[in-house]
């Protein structure tokens, strides 16, 4: 089994370890050998790391290969407890935007460079998209995210775009760090962001960030078929619902 360090002073054995679990993540079920090619480990070091992993329960072996266990589950759970008050107070809100406009409603974070969706709710003609509770995806390719971005200190959303660039999700993605803080600038003006098909080439979105004290707690954004999501509805009607919904849970946040 690898030990030692790793290049940025972690401990090797460690990241093997999490890598096979983003392989399970992202492939499962995976075999042995699959797995092994993914991490770019010898079968035998596979077998070692996935057998400790499921001594302590968070891999399991099926009979057509690897699953990540549901210990998993539970943890994620308790991960979100930090958010937990973010999440109630803006339920309400949240709801009520599900309610006007019958699309798909996010409440989204930023944690470690990236945008996370701890809450999204769907109104009846809502649609599926590749976005769900858990999900983690580039800040500047979502209107939610753009509207966190806007609201960071200066020296933050450097630190981001250095350690992340601006990855390309569609054609309409923003990969120029001009326009990008170009766009910010804008966000801060009007108060809210806009995702014209950057993150899923069929999906158009608006956000807006929660903001207390100067400090961005994370945004919401309603996301529906860009063909739906359009004109007037999509730059304004939407965006007016969107802005009360917000302020209501600013309110809520500053008082609670």
């Amino acid at each position: 089994m690898p030990s030692g360090s790793s290049e940025n002073g972690g401990i090797k054995a460690a990241e093997t370890a999490f890598e096979i679990i983003e392989v399970l993540h992202d492939q499962q079920p995976a075999r042995l050998t699959e797995i092994a090619d993914s991490v770019g480990i010898a079968n035998s070091t596979a077998h070692e790391h996935l057998s400790t992993l499921q001594d302590q329960e968070y891999v399991i072996e099926r009979a057509d290969g690897y699953y990540l266990g549901l210990k998993f589950l539970n943890h994620g759970k308790r991960a979100k407890e930090y958010y937990q008050q973010l999440i109630e107070v803006s339920q309400p809100a949240l709801q009520q935007l599900v309610a006007e406009t019958d699309e798909a409603v996010n409440l989204v974070v930023e944690e470690y460079d990236r945008a996370v969706y701890i809450e999204r709710l769907t109104g009846e003609r809502g649609v599926p998209t590749n976005s769900w509770v858990g999900k983690r995806k580039s800040l500047h390719t979502l209107s939610a995210g753009k509207a966190i971005l806007a609201h960071l200190p200066d020296e933050r959303v450097t630190q981001i775009l250095d350690s992340s660039g601006l990855p390309v999700a569609t054609e309409q993605t923003i990969t120029s760090r001009d326009q990008l803080l170009q766009e910010l600038e804008t966000i801060r003006e009007r108060g809210v962001s806009f995702n014209d098909r950057e993150s899923h080439e069929q999906i158009r979105a608006i956000g807006a960030p929660i903001v207390v004290d100067g400090r961005p707690y994370g945004a919401v954004s309603v996301a529906g078929p860009a063909k739906r999501l359009t004109g007037e509805y999509f730059r304004d009607e939407i965006s007016d619902l969107l802005l009360g919904a917000v302020n209501e849970i600013e309110l809520k946040l500053t008082y609670a």
